[in-house]
Parts: structure tokens; sequence; C-alpha cells
């Protein structure tokens, strides 16, 4: 078959099945592989502040994360960019915040109007990266957080990394003023005790690749 025949060949075929052409050759359109990566036990989530009495700290029982980014994330750290990221969205249920003592969970949902508002959200918008660490890139991440019904926009820092296991983990914190949210620091005794309008939303999260 003559080079006239091969090439006229080809762009029949390619034209049935509905192919664009890069340089004589079909071009690949779906973009890199996407995967949803899947949040493992060992992740977790916590609340921290202070008070006029002693530091308290809230821990997240139970939250979600749909985190969607191209499959090679969990193959090598190099070539990752923000850009990259299909979606990525945290869920937090107020009735999974527990911190140990039933007196300070009502206090904690009474303040965050629960059962009105029955979660925490944040959704992101934007994610750059910054630098680089032992075991993988600074990111800077922006987006909007959702609590007890008011969204804000946020910024703060996370460390995103590769563990051993090929697992994602991502770390970080994030700065909370309860009054930018119209939420009021819960008062005990008549208001002898007061909590600090000022948190600390910390997180450790690992991903596994949804096979």
């Amino acid at each position: 078959m003559n080079n006239f025949i091969r090439i006229c060949l080809t762009f029949l075929f390619a034209g049935i099945l509905n192919l664009p052409f890069v340089n004589g050759q079909a071009a690949d359109t779906t973009g890199p592989a996407t995967v949803n990566a899947v949040l493992l036990e060992t992740s977790s989530m916590s609340v921290a502040g202070s008070s006029t009495l002693h530091d308290w700290e809230v821990e997240a029982t139970d939250f979600s994360v749909q985190f969607q980014i191209p499959v090679s994330w969990f193959i090598s750290i190099e070539g990752r960019a923000g850009d990259d990221v299909s979606e990525l969205k945290v869920t937090v249920p107020v009735e999974h915040l527990d911190g140990g003592k039933n007196k300070m969970n009502r206090d904690l949902r009474d303040a965050l109007s629960y059962p009105d508002h029955e979660n925490i959200q944040f959704i992101w918008d934007e994610i750059s990266f910054t630098g680089v660490t032992d075991t993988g890139r600074k990111a800077e991440v922006s987006g909007r957080l959702l609590i007890a019904g008011v969204e804000r926009y946020v910024t703060f820092n996370a460390d995103l990394g590769l563990n051993e296991w090929s697992q994602i983990v991502v770390s970080g914190s994030v700065r909370i003023n309860m009054r930018d949210y119209n939420v009021e620091p819960p008062k005990v005794l008549f208001g002898v005790i007061r909590t600090d309008e000022i948190v600390n939303l910390s997180f450790e999260l690992f991903f596994g690749r949804d096979e």
C-alpha cells in the first residue's frame, strides 16, 4: 500500500469516528485522566480555641471531602498545577462536632444555629502552588466558607504531599473569627467564662486512589 492510499484511509476512518487531527494523527480530546480521591479513615479535623478559663478543642468525628484530581498526582509530585483540580468540597456536619462534654456540644450547636444550618462547608475557588516541602508542595487555597448560613471568602495555606504508600496527604489550618459568621462565642456562668472569638480549624487529610 503506497503512502497516498494509507493517508486517505487514515482520514476516512478518522472521519467515520469523528476524531480531530493534530499533525496528521488523531488527537486526544479527553485531557488528563482524573479520579475521585477517596478520603481515608486516618484523616482528622478539629477546631481549637481558648476561653478565660482554659483552652478547648472540638473534633470533627465525621466529615466528607469531594476531591477530583488528575490520576498522575498519585504517582509524582512533579508537574502538579492548581488548575488541575476539578472539584474540592468539604462538608462537616455540625452534629458530628464533639468536644467531649454534652454541655459543650449543646452550646456549640446552639451557637452554630443547628439544626437550621446542619453543615459547615468549604468550596474551593482557586489553588496555587507557592513552594516545596520535603514530601511535596506548599499551596495557597481560596474559596467560600459557609458557617451558620453565612458565607465568607477565605484564603489559607496548606501542604500537599505524597507518602510512601502513594497516598496524598493534605494538611493545614484556617483561622476563623466566629463573629464574621454572626456566631456569638459561647458564655457560661453568667458571662464569667467567655470563649474567644478567634478559632483555628486544623486538618490532616489522607486520600487514596479511587479504583
